[in-house]
Order: C-alpha cells, then structure tokens, then sequence
C-alpha cells in the first residue's frame, strides 16, 4: 500500500512543471490561465494544478489525473511516474494572484428563489430551508438563485448564479474555486451522491425520505476536480453513487469515474434518472401525484 505522504505529494505535483519535464510542453499565461504552445487547447488553471483539454473533453485536477485520464495509466504506476520524474522548472511566468470570490449582494426576501425552486422546479422547501440557513443558496438582488461552495474552514470559495427570469442563463462568479462544490452533506458516515448541478442534487433528495442521512454533492459539470477535494476534506466517506445526467456527456463521464474510483479502492454505483436528469424525474413524479390524487367533492 502506498503511504499518504508519498501520495499526497505526487496529487500535489506541479502541473507546469511536470508538463514541461515529462512531455516538452512549454506554456503561456494569457488571461489569467496557461495555455500550452504544442497544444493550445490544453490549459491549466492559475492554481497550477487544475488542468482541462478541451479537445478531448477531459479535465481534472493533478499529474496523477492527467496520467490516469489521458495516458490510461493505472493509480499505482502514475504515482511512481510523478515522484520519479526530476521536475524541471519551466520557463519564468508572470505570477498570477489568488482567485478573490466575488459573491452578489443578497435581497431582502427570497421569495423569488421560493418560487423558482419550488413552484417551477418542484423542490421540496424542506430541502430548500437548511440550505438558506446555512448560506449555501440564497437569492441576490437581481433576483438570481445563488449556489454557494465552502471549503473545509467555512470560507465561501465557489458560486453559481442561476437566472428566474424569462431569460434562462447560469454561470460561475467571478473568482470561482471549483474545488470546492455546492455541496449537501448531513451526514459524515453515508454514501456520497454526485451529480452535475446543485438543482439535481436538491431534486434527488425531494424524492428521498431519509435525504438527511445522505451526502450530495454538484461537480457544477462532468470533471471530477470537485469531487477529488471533497474526498480529500472527507476521508471517512468510501462509498460513491455518480447520478449525472441521462444524455451521452453524462453516461461518458459516469462510466469514466466508476473505472477512475473503483481502481482508487471506492466502492461505486450509477444511478441514471429516467429523464434527461433528476429534476426531470422529480417534476414527473410531481404530476403524477398530482394525476392520482384522488377528486374532492363539495
């Protein structure tokens, strides 16, 4: 078995470093991000560690990612790659500073985040109100729904904007971490359900009676780097259940992470929605109470 110190530091590898010592790779930093002058579709975040290729779709966070995912190199021989190669330090680069979160002010009342999450989406409220209470979700003056990601001290490090309006548009906030996801976790010895967006996974505990003795968290996407800091924060959790979305990108990177974790030792189940994804299956559900109730008479 590998000790975690050894590990923990080839997961900690210098992305730009390795690139360059490993495959000739030599970088440029343009708006705040590394982009490869062999391959300029491949980049790596200011953080040096998150890398994406957008290419091949892929993305991840670490050399032991990028040789397991790219490379197809089995966990075991990628560490023993990463601590045997003489890292060569690239080319000076511009320093870039620390991602600073820009979170949106937050209205008075969220009544219109009641009303989008639970009236159009069908969200129970009594997922919605720990949420709130915790300042995971709260809706901003612009009468957007917010999701908010904290790392492991409390410190809000990842946000997503969601529009209520007419004009349907969701992106990250400015200085997003996406290390750190929205994440559900009530309970520090159950499995940890994962999806793509915080409105599936809180779609997915509406159709749970016991969704407070579970964990869920959104990767805000397909690429695991969530998930890896997640597991990283909390050790105790052995059992993963991937429930990404029922179209070709999902099913991809639901198979691609089964095989990535099951090497890694984790026990892991797919759990595919019945629709396009968990909300699609809540709002069905939803209407077929709704069907089914039986008629009252006057």
């Amino acid at each position: 078995m590998l000790d975690n110190n050894i590990v923990e530091r080839a997961r900690n590898a210098d992305v730009l470093a390795f690139f360059h010592s490993h495959c000739g790779y030599t970088f440029a930093l343009r708006h705040g991000t590394y982009r490869s002058h062999q391959h300029p579709s491949l980049a790596v975040k200011a953080d040096r560690l998150s890398w994406y290729w957008h290419s091949k779709g892929i993305g991840g966070y670490g050399v032991l990612d990028y040789l397991m995912k790219i490379e197809n190199v089995p966990f075991r021989a990628a560490v023993e790659v990463v601590l045997g190669t003489t890292p060569t330090t690239p080319p000076p680069l511009r320093p870039t500073p620390p991602k600073r979160l820009v979170l949106p002010p937050k209205a008075g009342l969220p009544l219109r985040l009641y009303d989008y999450l639970c009236c159009k989406r069908g969200i129970d409220s009594q997922v919605v109100n720990p949420l709130i209470q915790q300042g995971k979700l709260y809706e901003d003056k612009r009468r957007n729904v917010i999701f908010v990601g904290f790392d492991e001290h409390g410190t809000p490090r990842f946000a997503s904007v969601r529009g209520t309006g007419a004009t349907k548009f969701h992106m990250d906030c400015a200085g997003s971490d996406k290390r750190y996801g929205f994440d559900m976790t009530f309970s520090e010895s159950a499995p940890l359900y994962v999806f793509e967006s915080p409105i599936d996974a809180m779609s997915h505990a509406s159709m749970t009676e016991d969704w407070k003795s579970q964990s869920r968290l959104s990767l805000a996407g397909t690429s695991d780097v969530a998930l890896a800091k997640y597991l990283e924060i909390h050790p105790h959790v052995k059992k993963l259940i991937l429930c990404l979305d029922n179209d070709p990108a999902g099913r991809n990177a639901a198979d691609q992470l089964a095989q990535q974790y099951a090497r890694r030792g984790f026990s892991v189940e797919v759990h595919s929605p019945k629709g396009k994804d968990f909300n699609d299956d809540l709002i069905s559900q939803n209407i077929a109470k709704v069907h089914s109730a039986p008629e009252r008479t006057l």
